[in-house]
């Protein structure tokens, strides 16, 4: 979505002490204009700045802070894209390493504060599932990478590009290889919503309803990435020993 004045100064938004993200719904004057709904929300229902139970003044800001994830859903374009290249950077400059269990503890987390959150930025937004929320693709790219926590430790190897000369042309990882699949994966299930996702999308309702679907899109692409990954080290076990894996010819 393109903002007609540039980007919102979104430090100044939080920090700001009149702003409507932190002092509430009681101080937007009758007729103002709402915020603009991100691409692909429902039409303003005249809910923004609808007060949330439990969720006004600091709390409110760090909603939104948490649903845009940390500012990367008030970007100009493709927001979600966004959202799930951040994922993809915070995976590979670390979170890879974390033990398969912390890493799912770290997901379900994630999801529960991403349905908080979401709910939150709703009502601030005034639409369903606003272009501005991103913390669901956040999540759900981490769980399309999942698989790769499970081979901590095992050398995948590369592929190697032959050139004219006869000498590579170019050395691909394939664990990197593999993280590209799960990016371009994941987001052709969220922006397609096969069958299950958009059964997902459909039946949760509020944050429920924002995380869902692209929980589901995640467990998808998951077995994307899984296939060829499980296939590599099954090869890689073949040349060692042909007993440990009879199947491969």
């Amino acid at each position: 979505m393109a903002f007609q004045n540039g980007p919102p100064d979104w430090v100044g938004t939080l920090s700001e002490p009149n702003n409507s993200i932190v002092s509430g719904p009681s101080e937007v004057s009758p007729g103002a204009d709402a915020p603009a709904s991100g691409a692909g929300s429902e039409p303003n229902s005249g809910t923004a700045g609808a007060s949330v139970p439990g969720d006004s003044g600091p709390r409110r800001g760090l909603s939104v802070w948490v649903a845009t994830a940390g500012g990367v859903g008030f970007g100009p374009w493709a927001p979600g894209t966004w959202g799930a290249l951040l994922a993809v950077v915070v995976f590979s400059l670390g979170l890879h390493r974390l033990e398969a269990p912390l890493y799912g503890l770290c997901l379900v987390a994630l999801s529960g504060l991403g349905v908080w959150a979401s709910s939150a930025a709703e009502a601030y937004f005034g639409g369903h599932d606003d272009g501005r929320i991103v913390i669901d693709e956040f999540v759900g790219q981490l769980i399309a990478l999942f698989p790769l926590v499970l081979l901590q430790g095992v050398s995948l190897g590369a592929v190697e590009i032959p050139g004219s000369s006869g000498a590579p042309l170019a050395r691909i990882d394939l664990w990197s290889l593999l993280v590209v699949t799960g990016f371009v994966a994941f987001r052709w299930f969220d922006i397609r919503k096969p069958g299950p996702v958009k059964w997902a999308e459909d039946n949760f309702k509020r944050g429920a309803g924002v995380m869902a679907d692209d929980i589901v899109a995640g467990l998808l692409a998951a077995v994307v990435v899984m296939v060829p990954a499980y296939m590599i080290v099954a090869v890689q076990l073949q040349s060692v020993s042909p007993r440990l894996v009879g199947f491969i010819p």
